[in-house]
């Protein structure tokens, strides 16, 4: 089996700080490559992925932007045309048009990373032969209408997040900082609680006026911390210490990665009821979901007596990397076997 993967071009792949679709191709490319699938990415030339790669950038850049996005799909196109594979699996919904276009194109799957919109539901049911997949329930219950959409959750390679030294009093939030992550709001728990809060993450161009205006007048250093994004060893520390992860988000999530990192390191998650965490999740085992502010405080409060151990083997049971590579295996095997 030959295959082709589109990652996005704006962060490379494996990502050094921040990029949740970038993680997972990265596990997922690696996964096949151990199962002895030949894998073409298309990504960013500053990835350290091991070859094969291509693509027209040679630098990854943010923020994502269309005409970089069509350049990079159309480019994807042209060199398979010239050199075909068996299927193509986009990381990429815009892959979708192209695909349309081509004469006896060879299957598309395309994974959906980012929450369904309307727009987007519309684009998406408009082709009927493209394989989707979903990454969450909540995500394929928007999907309804579609006839190929598959559901295959995220996965990590467990042996990678080490259980962390020991727990410290400090709660942690951990991703690209912008409104909708809600890091706003944690402060604010935090300071009604007392608690520390350590914040790592990268604050990109078009969200510095948040940064500036809505959390940097709360940082103070010791109870309040920004340290900055933080790379891949840097975030095993941060999350393995950590007394949990916080995620008052105010964004229906296709699935959030960033969660079963945490409990991978042995750190439970304390997140709103909202997209895909109650499918993440399991209350008063590998964390809580909140649904009010209160929710929040009293989950801060309990959170202490969670079990890390049981947190890690959550993953382990039902999001690894092993379980994830299996299920797109069988998927590519239905597909190819159904042309």
């Amino acid at each position: 089996m030959h295959l082709a993967h589109l990652a996005p071009p704006w962060i490379p792949v494996p990502p050094v700080t921040y990029g949740g679709t970038e993680l997972m191709v990265d596990v997922l490319v690696r996964g096949l490559r151990q199962r002895q699938v030949e894998v073409l990415v298309f990504c960013s030339g500053d990835s350290t992925l091991a070859p094969p790669t291509a693509g027209p950038f040679s630098q990854s850049f943010w923020p994502p932007e269309k005409f970089s996005e069509n350049l990079h799909l159309a480019y994807a196109w042209r060199f398979l045309q010239q050199h075909p594979v068996d299927l193509v699996h986009s990381h990429l919904e815009s892959a979708a048009g192209f695909w349309e276009a081509l004469a006896n194109p060879k299957p598309l799957v395309i994974t959906l990373h980012t929450p369904i919109t309307e727009v987007k539901r519309d684009y998406l049911l408009h082709f009927s032969q493209v394989h989707l997949v979903a990454v969450s329930d909540f995500q394929r219950r928007r999907l309804t209408g579609h006839p190929r959409v598959s559901l295959i959750p995220h996965g990590l390679e467990v042996a990678a997040y080490p259980p962390g030294p020991g727990k410290e009093d400090y709660f942690l939030f951990l991703g690209r900082i912008y409104p909708e992550k809600g890091l706003h709001t944690a402060i604010r728990l935090a300071r009604e609680t007392g608690s520390r809060l350590v914040c790592a993450g990268p604050v990109f161009g078009p969200d510095r006026p948040y940064f500036e205006q809505e959390i940097a007048p709360h940082l103070d250093g010791r109870r309040l911390v920004y340290v900055g994004p933080a790379d891949f060893p840097r975030k095993l520390d941060l999350l393995g210490r950590a007394r949990a992860l916080l995620l008052p988000l105010e964004v229906d999530e296709a699935f959030g990665l960033v969660m079963l990192e945490a409990m991978a390191c042995g750190t439970p998650v304390i997140a709103s009821a909202r997209g895909a965490a109650p499918e993440i999740i399991v209350p008063g085992v590998t964390g809580f979901i909140a649904r009010s502010p209160a929710d929040f405080i009293n989950a801060m409060q309990a959170v202490v007596h969670l079990d890390p151990e049981a947190c890690r083997r959550h993953v382990a049971e039902h999001f690894s990397q092993e379980a994830m590579v299996d299920a797109y295996l069988r998927l590519y095997r239905q597909v190819l076997s159904a042309r």
